[in-house]
């Protein structure tokens, strides 16, 4: 073969070689394009450990009364201003949250109403509950469910006399928390409590009181790591 004849083989071969590589780069470079522009998988917060917080709110209290041995019913209606500190902890399995939560809580307020003209005064100074807590968590979202265990104090008094005692009820409520960072979540929560019936004397006349109240609370919640 010719000089002139291997000179053209190899112009021919050369062509068509950058022909092919042209013709393959804008696949791979959209190849490319795309992987460095896929969305990157979505942060899922754990809820996982142990917290403690404090938190504020208000509750309104029914005590419905009987006093007397012909009963003289009443209702007393105190409304309160309420703050306490909490503490528990989160189990997580996938998106379902479940857990123990100890709170204690003290109020201010109370109801006064004439009986037989004589001004009796109904409050509950404090509360403390002992709850499971199960939910569904969203990101950095968890909507739950809470009941459990209640303590309290039940107290009525009259000028020159005082009744009091300590009850064990129960709770219910619901709420839902929201992760601003790692550490720190914010939280809103309603609670009802019934600490049910007591039996007790005022002055040296006899009464039965049922006690319950609804309770609305945000809190501020650190997170343990």
């Amino acid at each position: 073969m010719s000089i002139r004849a291997n000179a053209r083989a190899l112009f021919l071969a050369g062509g068509t070689a950058i022909l092919m590589a042209a013709a393959a780069a804008p696949g791979h470079a959209q190849t490319v394009d795309r992987n460095m522009f896929t969305p990157a998988a979505p942060v899922v917060y754990d809820w996982s450990g142990v917290y403690a917080g404090v938190s504020a709110g208000a509750s309104w209290d029914t005590f419905d009364t009987l006093f007397g041995v012909a009963p003289v019913s009443t209702s007393f209606d105190p409304s309160n201003f309420t703050a306490g500190a909490y503490a528990g902890m989160n189990f997580q399995n996938g998106p379902f949250v479940y857990g123990l939560e100890l709170d204690v809580n003290f109020k201010t307020g109370d109801d006064t109403q004439l009986i037989a003209g004589v001004p009796v005064t109904a409050q509950n100074d404090w509360f403390s509950t002992l709850r499971g807590r199960a939910g569904y968590a969203y990101d950095r979202y968890l909507f739950y469910g809470t009941g459990g265990l209640a303590v309290g104090d039940v107290e009525l008094s009259a000028p020159g006399t005082s009744f009091s005692d300590t009850k064990v009820g129960w709770t219910i409520g619901a709420g839902i928390e929201a992760a601003i960072n790692d550490r720190i979540t914010l939280r809103g929560e309603y609670l009802y409590t019934d600490l049910g019936k007591v039996d007790g004397s005022l002055g040296g006349s006899p009464f039965t009181t049922e006690f319950d109240s609804h309770t609305v609370r945000a809190g501020v919640t650190y997170k343990f790591q």
